[in-house]
């Protein structure tokens, strides 16, 4: 599999928006010419629906297993891969913004191992522990290493593994050097 290919419809709440564009250049990089649907804040982009987007994903859903969380619903497309996984018990995801889960929820798969929790990642007081915790919800509010520092601080003693988005890129031969890359590389 290359992409998850989603089926939430065009639609905007607040400053989010959901939009299909047609394009085979996404980011830098080489796409299959497609329309691919993205969620937008503001004015730029959070995720879309692409097979770099998949990449950024392929090994955290290849490895998932047990409880798993997820920081943040984007546009719901670890959803199915989650819920056909046999290792996988439960999925708990922390989606801070009402105006996402009204865009996206009732239009992407799930099914009773999955739950939603509408709260800020930063500020939810965690109720359980997780054999995997999938930190996607960074949205440019601080630099992407300070929000992997403070998401080991707050779920390191709760997630026995602990995946960010931005790690897998640079390993994968596209995009730059993750933060956390740079930083491990120090040592």
């Amino acid at each position: 599999m290359n992409r998850i290919k989603v089926n939430i419809p065009e639609g905007s709440v607040g400053d989010f928006r959901i939009t299909k564009e047609y394009t085979k250049h996404w980011a830098g990089t080489k796409e299959p010419q497609d329309t691919y649907t993205v969620l937008y804040n503001k004015c730029h982009y959070i995720m879309q629906d692409t097979t770099r987007e998949y990449r950024e994903h392929e090994e955290f859903l290849k490895d998932a297993h047990g409880n798993v969380l997820v920081g943040g619903l984007g546009l719901g497309m670890v959803n199915q891969s989650l819920m056909e996984n046999p290792n996988v018990t439960s999925v708990t995801i922390i989606e801070k913004y009402q105006e996402v889960i009204d865009l996206v929820w009732r239009h992407c798969p799930k099914n009773e191992k999955i739950r939603l929790v509408h709260a800020d990642i930063y500020d939810w007081k965690p109720d359980s522990t997780w054999d995997i915790g999938w930190f996607d919800s960074w949205c440019g509010e601080n630099k992407h290493i300070e929000y992997q520092k403070l998401m080991h601080e707050k779920y390191g003693s709760l997630c026995k593994d602990i995946r960010f988005w931005k790690s897998f890129g640079f390993e994968q031969g596209w995009g730059n050097k993750s933060e956390c890359w740079e930083e491990a590389s120090k040592d």
